[in-house]
């Protein structure tokens, strides 16, 4: 099993999460969207606490 290589979120995938996020969707389908796993997002949507900056 290998490590995924890091990526770093442009300020349009951040918009594209919190765009998904407000419309109700789950962290897992957002995860998914960047073949990624949900703590990946939820770090960047925790930052703010849930609340779009």
């Amino acid at each position: 099993m290998g490590y995924r290589k890091r990526i770093y979120y442009t300020d349009a995938d951040k918009e594209l999460m919190w765009d998904r996020w407000q419309a109700g969707e789950s962290l897992h389908s957002i995860a998914r969207l960047f073949d990624r796993h949900h703590p990946s997002i939820q770090g960047i949507l925790a930052r703010t606490g849930g609340i779009r900056p």
